[in-house]
C-alpha cells in the first residue's frame, strides 16, 4: 500500500507517493516532535508567575547563558532584598518590543 502526499498550492500541484514503510519513521519523529511541543508548553504554563532565572529560561526557551544577554540587553528582573525573579509579563514584552 502506499500514501500519496501532495503538497503546495501552486496551479501545478505536486504529488508525490510514499510507500507506507517509509510513512513508518516520518510518522514517528512527527510524533515525538509533538510531544516534545507539548511537554514544552506544560513546562511553561506550570511555571510561577514570578520566576527564578532557570524557571525564566525554560519559559523563554533559552539557555541560562541566552538569558542572562537577554538581561543585559534590557530584560527586566525584579530584585528584593538580593532575591532576583523575572516576570512572565517581562519575557512576552521583551520578545514584543524585539520584534521586527
Amino acid at each position: 500500500m502506499h500514501n500519496k502526499i501532495e503538497g503546495g498550492r501552486s496551479s501545478n500541484g505536486v504529488s508525490i507517493t510514499v510507500p507506507d514503510s517509509a510513512m513508518d519513521p516520518i510518522r514517528q519523529v512527527m510524533m515525538e516532535t509533538a510531544l516534545e511541543a507539548f511537554k514544552q508548553v506544560e513546562a511553561r504554563t506550570t511555571l510561577p508567575y514570578w520566576m527564578k532565572k532557570e524557571e525564566a529560561a525554560t519559559y523563554a526557551n533559552v539557555a541560562p547563558k541566552t538569558l542572562s544577554k537577554f538581561i543585559r540587553q534590557g530584560l527586566k528582573v525584579s530584585i528584593i532584598d538580593g532575591v532576583q525573579r523575572v516576570s512572565k509579563k517581562s519575557i512576552d514584552e521583551f520578545y514584543e518590543q524585539s520584534e521586527i
